[in-house]
């Protein structure tokens, strides 16, 4: 990606939209794969814990000697008191194995980990600030790594070329934009970018 160092650059000290041209059209920079991701692993971890803990609990009652058939179930209505009795009126002990200690285990540290690994992934996506925006003065993009600009004057042409948004300078340089924008294909953004474009040289901004 080219740029030139006068025109593009801008140092982090003072942000150049308290001073620069009014914001024409703003482009956030699409998160939705991001977040999908964020959103459908957390959420499949958690399924898995709730299976995890909800085999523990059904395992954690039931005797390994007593067949299903003879597994004592609760009378709808009537409060559980006593001993668990089989279907043979024998009682039957709860015991705790190793294996329903690990599924107990595995199940609360994966709805744990799996929902804070959501919510702090969803709050590092939220948080960022990364958009290109269309000002009177020429184009702006930030993101953590930095800003950069190019002066509409600097600009030759503002075409699509497959998903990057290409910004080309009068002295052959290009700024090009590969992020994935918000509402916008490569297209419909470049083809917007040169109707600024124009009309800010024209002074109809």
């Amino acid at each position: 990606m080219g740029t030139r160092a006068g025109a593009a650059q801008l140092a982090d000290v003072d942000d150049p939209l308290d001073r620069g041209g009014r914001i024409v059209e703003h482009f956030r920079v699409d998160a939705s794969r991001r977040l999908f991701f964020a959103l459908g692993l957390g959420s499949m971890v958690m399924a898995a814990g709730s299976l995890s803990m909800a085999a523990a609990l059904y395992f954690m009652r039931v005797d390994a000697g007593v067949p299903l058939h003879a597994r004592a179930t609760p009378v709808e209505g009537v409060p559980a008191s006593g001993p668990i009795l089989s279907s043979a009126a024998d009682p039957i002990e709860l015991r705790l194995s190793w294996w329903e200690v690990m599924f107990g285990l595995v199940g609360l540290g994966s709805i744990a980990g799996g929902g804070g690994w959501a919510i702090a992934r969803l709050n590092r996506v939220l948080r960022e600030e990364r958009y290109l925006a269309l000002r009177t003065d020429g184009a702006y993009y930030c993101d953590e790594a930095g800003r950069s600009r190019v002066l509409w004057e600097d600009v030759a042409e503002v075409r699509a070329e497959g998903d990057a948004v290409v910004f080309e300078l009068h002295d052959g340089e290009r700024w090009t934009r590969t992020e994935r924008f918000a509402g916008a294909s490569p297209e419909a953004l470049a083809k917007r970018a040169s109707e600024i474009r124009r009309k800010a040289l024209f002074g109809l901004l």
